[in-house]
Order: structure tokens, then C-alpha cells, then sequence
């Protein structure tokens, strides 16, 4: 069973960049026994990267920047390339409570498994630590799946006490019964269907032209929620076809949850992060031109 969210995967340029926009701009804190400052921790393998773990509720940001000690970086130093050199959500890591079942599970929904050999997989049998799958079976994401571990972060890991939990994290895709079908089906999660009944097609939302579905995880305190486009005329659309178009899905945004959204936006505001339009009392976003790339969500803590 995926219980939370564990990290939303974020790459970045560098790490000075991560803790400047994600942790100083936002009043987040860097979880120093994870990876520890100024250079994170390092992750050597067929994806070289320096990592920055960054806490938000029971969740964390993972921000994965390219080496910085001469080794030759790997995929997620092309992936930040291909997004235009400055960071760009990466991944979503899921928390599982029995990995080798849910492994198992993912696999004989028809999912494939990536970053190691059949030889590994058949030796590794029944699977039991982090494993990924790929972007083109999971609408465009790629996906992580995080062993069950003792490690938590707090239910609410304030930091300067402007942002209380990771809320949801944002996918956009072409066709919003694939992606239902994919995060409850294939994930096991399930629609809320007070907020985004899917007997109405979702929830429309007039400003931007979209539909939908908010998809909590088991504890609650996270989720996904999935969005589809009505036209080719919204910025969504627009962000689709150009980041999403081969695998009909990407990741879109992140939304961390407050208690009140105009101090928080006027919070990330005076630290120099650029609004997109005008604050209200449910939600605001802040620029992605002006967060290394990231478009991020302020919405109103109800939990």
C-alpha cells in the first residue's frame, strides 16, 4: 500500500540555487543529517547527483543537482538541459508500506522497471528497496517507490512557519480517464469524490480552462491531483504539448499548503519570489521564472 507522498523530486542547477529559492525564499529548513551543507549529499551511481533534502510536513523536496566535484553527471544534468538549464519537476516518490507486494503489483499492471538489468530483477526477487518505473507507462512521470523506513519528517515541519505540509503534487495529462484510471487502478489510490466527482467529469475550472480530479493518499496530508486540458488555448495545454506531449503527461506544479495565503504570499513576495496575477484567501502562485523553473502553488491549509 503507498500510504504518502515521500518526496517530490526536483532537479536543479545547483545547490546553492536549491537552498536559496526552496528553502531561504520559502522559510523551509534543509535536513542537514541527510545532506549536510554547503554541498548536499552525494549520489554516485549511473545517475551522478548532489542532493538536497528539504522537509515539508511529513513529505520532503528532493532537490537532485549535477555533480559539483568533476564526475561526469548523468540523465537529470540533460533532463535540467532540456527544461532550459534552470530545475524542473523530476519525479514523484511514493512511500510503500509492503514494497516486494506493491512492486509486484506494479509490475503485473504492466509497468516496466527501470534502472536495473532483468539479470538484477530476477536475482532481487522478491523486490525490496527503491525502485523506478518508467515515465511512458505512468502518464509521462517518472516514478519512484521509497522502502518502508522509520524516518519522518513531522506531520508538521514548520520552518519559519509559513508552510505547513506538502498539499499535492500537480500532473497534467491528455485524457483524465487514463489518468483516474492510472493513480487508482495501477496506484491504488482513490478519487475524492466531494471535491472532483468523477460522475461530472471532475471539477471544471473556468480560469484556465481545465478539468479536475483530486486524488488524496491514504494519510491524507498529500496527494496528487490530475489535470486535463478542454483546449489547445490554455497556458496547461500549452505546457502539455511542449513538456508532455510524447508520454501525453508531465508533472505540472507543486502546491504547499498555509494557514493564511495572503501572508504567505506576501512572505515569498518580500523575499523575492514573483507572483503569477493577484492572491485570495484560497490560493496564489508564485512564478516559475522566479523559483528555478518550478511553478508553485500557495493553496489554504483546511486539514
Amino acid at each position: 500500500m503507498f500510504d504518502r507522498i515521500h518526496h517530490a523530486g526536483i532537479a536543479i542547477a545547483d545547490i546553492p540555487t536549491a537552498k536559496d529559492v526552496f528553502a531561504d525564499k520559502l522559510g523551509l529548513v534543509v535536513d542537514q543529517t541527510r545532506s549536510p551543507l554547503p554541498d548536499g549529499s552525494k549520489q554516485r551511481g549511473p545517475d551522478p547527483t548532489d542532493i538536497l533534502d528539504i522537509p515539508i510536513g511529513n513529505a520532503e523536496l528532493e532537490m537532485n543537482a549535477p555533480p559539483s566535484d568533476g564526475t561526469t553527471p548523468g540523465g537529470t544534468h540533460r533532463f535540467v538541459e532540456q527544461r532550459g538549464g534552470a530545475g524542473a519537476l523530476h519525479h514523484i516518490c511514493l512511500h510503500s508500506t509492503n514494497v516486494p507486494d506493491d512492486i509486484a503489483h506494479l509490475r503485473a499492471a504492466g509497468l516496466q522497471q527501470i534502472a536495473a538489468s532483468p539479470e538484477v530483477l530476477e536475482s532481487n526477487e522478491p523486490w525490496d528497496s527503491v525502485a523506478f518505473f518508467h515515465p511512458r507507462d505512468c502518464m509521462g512521470i517518472l516514478l519512484e517507490i521509497w522502502f518502508t523506513d522509520d524516518h519522518h519528517v513531522g506531520a508538521r515541519y514548520q520552518g519559519e512557519g509559513i508552510f505547513t505540509r506538502l498539499n499535492h503534487i500537480g500532473v497534467v495529462s491528455g485524457d483524465l480517464d487514463k489518468a483516474r484510471h492510472f493513480w487508482t487502478n495501477a496506484i491504488g489510490m482513490r478519487v475524492d469524490m466531494l471535491k472532483t466527482n468523477v460522475l461530472k467529469g471532475g471539477l471544471k475550472v473556468e480560469s484556465d480552462n481545465v478539468r479536475v480530479l483530486n486524488i488524496p493518499m491514504a494519510t491524507g496530508n498529500s496527494g496528487v491531483v490530475a489535470i486535463t486540458p478542454e483546449d489547445g488555448t490554455s497556458g496547461t495545454a500549452r505546457f502539455l504539448e511542449k513538456y508532455g506531449g510524447r508520454a501525453n503527461g508531465t508533472m505540472h506544479h507543486l502546491a504547499f499548503a498555509t494557514k493564511d495565503v495572503k501572508t504567505a504570499a506576501d512572505y515569498v513576495q518580500g523575499n523575492g519570489l514573483k507572483l503569477i496575477g493577484q492572491p485570495n484567501d484560497e490560493f496564489a502562485w508564485i512564478h516559475p521564472k522566479s523559483a528555478a523553473g518550478v511553478l508553485i502553488q500557495i493553496v489554504k491549509d483546511e486539514a
